[in-house]
């Protein structure tokens, strides 16, 4: 009779990708290592660190048993983590960016609440944005749990959860990656991502336990403020307005709207403005507009509500002319 092959499965996989973060890894490694969570395992994906950071993994994993390391030519943060994904043989997956740190207890306490309600496939819990910088601010939680597949997205949409779409603060259930990946060569990758994994979910738990530490980035795509690196996020909100639209959240559709208008009046002050596409998602945008009424019941400040009005009175294209610092034909 053959050996019977026991393969152990991982609690927890928590996949940081590696880039140029040399100076702050191991400061990240530590706040990981020091949750106690047995079981897991943490996957460092060297995304072709040109810095010391590919040595520096190395060295860290000789040191850590449960640490594993992925070298691979540099394709970005979302071929990275899906690097990761691919690799990562827990239960649950988490993400960590290797200039972030995770709080004290933060995952112990809440891969117990998840283990105690098999049923969840999905926890959020909080983070402080701009950590240590004069614009820090906190995302909380009430704790609650939401669960029904209808339900779930309806209500992610309901309490703005689209304005928090960050991989990073929140737990999975591993099987909701098995056809799911990042969009490799795009930024917003969390906006393109975050949707399609709440509409899989038949169970959420917003947890006040623990909380992310989210450092500035001062080297992120709003620094660099250009039409190919701002198009994705706009064109993952309209998705988000036309589903309100459809499902009839008359005031989910207004918050969307209004945000989808300053998405593409913005759009208009970036370098390499495309013309035609502000064109035609002026035209799509016009024709997903809520009604006046809605707009004016919907509790937004009045300069808010008198540019959704005015944009709706002369199309969003003419305010875009208006309002944008280019101009295009």
């Amino acid at each position: 009779m053959g050996s019977l092959l026991i393969i152990q499965m991982a609690t927890l996989s928590v996949i940081i990708p590696v880039y140029q973060s040399a100076a702050t890894l191991e400061r990240c490694l530590n706040s990981v290592l020091s949750q106690d969570v047995p079981d897991m395992e943490v996957i460092l994906v060297d995304d072709g660190s040109t810095d010391g950071g590919s040595q520096l993994c190395d060295s860290l994993a000789c040191a850590n048993p449960c640490v594993k390391v992925i070298h691979r030519e540099n394709g970005g943060l979302s071929a990275a983590r899906n690097s990761g994904i691919g690799a990562a043989s827990g239960l649950f997956v988490t993400f960590v960016d290797s200039d972030d740190e995770i709080a004290p207890h933060t995952y112990s306490g809440n891969i117990e609440w998840l283990e105690l309600n098999p049923d969840t496939d999905m926890l959020e819990y909080p983070v402080t944005v701009h950590f240590g910088a004069s614009n820090e601010y906190q995302l909380d939680f009430e704790p609650r749990t939401v669960s029904g597949s209808s339900d779930v997205f309806e209500d992610w949409l309901s309490n703005g959860g689209y304005s928090h779409c960050y991989a990073c603060n929140k737990i999975y259930r591993k099987q909701l990656f098995d056809d799911v990946r990042f969009p490799e060569g795009e930024t917003f990758e969390d906006a393109a991502v975050c949707p399609i994994l709440v509409k899989a979910c038949n169970s959420i738990r917003y947890s006040d336990t623990g909380r992310y530490l989210y450092y500035p980035n001062g080297t992120g795509i709003t620094s660099n403020y250009t039409f190919k690196g701002q198009e994705p996020l706009f064109r993952h909100d309209m998705k988000l307005l036309k589903a309100a639209t459809e499902m009839n959240m008359t005031y989910c559709q207004v918050r969307l709207w209004e945000i989808c208008l300053n998405l593409l009046i913005d759009l208009c002050r970036c370098s390499g403005t495309d013309a035609a596409y502000i064109s035609d998602s002026a035209k799509r945008l016009s024709r997903l507009r809520p009604s006046v009424s809605h707009i004016f019941r919907s509790g937004h400040t009045f300069k808010s509500k008198i540019k959704s009005v005015c944009a709706m009175a002369v199309g969003p294209q003419f305010m875009c002319k208006i309002l944008g610092i280019k101009k295009y034909n």
